[in-house]
């Protein structure tokens, strides 16, 4: 576990394995811790690298509101700190969003892109249902929003056999900050709107993946980011909803370890 300091902010990260460079960015309110599953099994490969977006965890907490830039620019910064000219890259949820936004204005260090369970594109009434989480986060604090969280990120099954994996997940929303976590909501509410025309530009090898009972981040979406990136490969997982690098890490390490190794140089 290390920080780097960087202006007036710090970003927290650890690091494992060795081997070409493998950036992992988590979702809204969660943290690198998200990624466990992955650094276990990916780091026999790769120098494995999870961090803390801003607002979460050990990184600093600025105050609102946020921009995707700013979160380019913590990256930007970390991959600076570590020297790396080149790396793999993936992007969870709002993560995802992060990654396309870097990988657009620093096309020439991202060897691969992975998409997974991001937005695009949303339609009027997914703008309003996402819009009116953001106003329960406003009135009535990050608890409300807890159990619609485990509802749509975890499919019936899983809940029921993986108690704790579910209360470890529950746990890390309800220690959220609360004003970082509605600066960070209100941004992934509002930022698919200025990545939509941009994504055709993005030229690098990509994989877009998303889970097929996802209504957040829905197969739809996903095939349209598929769409406008050209030459990007789509999984659709079965029978899975938001979370899957926790519920399904098997196909999900498999996935990546094989897009990655398809696209050595």
């Amino acid at each position: 576990m290390s920080i780097i300091m960087y202006d007036q902010e710090t970003t927290y990260y650890e690091e494992s394995g060795v081997g070409e460079p493998l950036i992992f960015i988590h979702g809204v309110g969660l943290d690198h811790a998200m990624w466990k599953q992955q650094v276990q099994s990916l780091s026999k490969y790769y120098r494995v690298i999870s961090y803390d977006l801003l607002g979460h965890g050990g990184s600093s907490h600025p105050p609102s509101p946020y921009s995707l830039s700013q979160f380019v620019e913590q990256l930007a910064n970390l991959v600076d700190e570590l020297q790396l000219e080149k790396f793999n890259l993936v992007g969870f949820s709002m993560g995802g969003m992060v990654a396309q936004s870097y990988t657009l204005l620093f096309p020439d260090t991202v060897k691969t892109l992975t998409i997974m369970n991001s937005v695009a594109n949303r339609t009027s009434e997914q703008r309003a249902s996402i819009l009116a989480r953001v106003e329960d986060l406003r009135q009535y604090g990050p608890r409300a929003t807890i159990e619609p969280a485990i509802q749509r990120w975890f499919n019936d099954e899983f809940q029921e056999q993986q108690k704790q994996i579910v209360a470890d997940v529950r746990k890390r929303l309800e220690m959220n900050n609360a004003e970082s976590y509605m600066a960070a909501y209100t941004l992934f509410a509002t930022a698919d709107e200025e990545l939509w025309n941009q994504l055709h530009k993005i030229a690098v090898p990509a994989l877009i993946i998303t889970g097929e009972l996802d209504v957040g981040s829905t197969p739809k979406m996903s095939n349209q980011i598929h769409e406008k990136i050209k030459g990007s490969e789509l999984l659709i997982v079965p029978e899975t909803r938001h979370m899957l690098p926790v519920e399904k890490p098997d196909i999900i390490n498999k996935a990546i370890h094989e897009f990655i190794n398809n696209h050595k140089s």
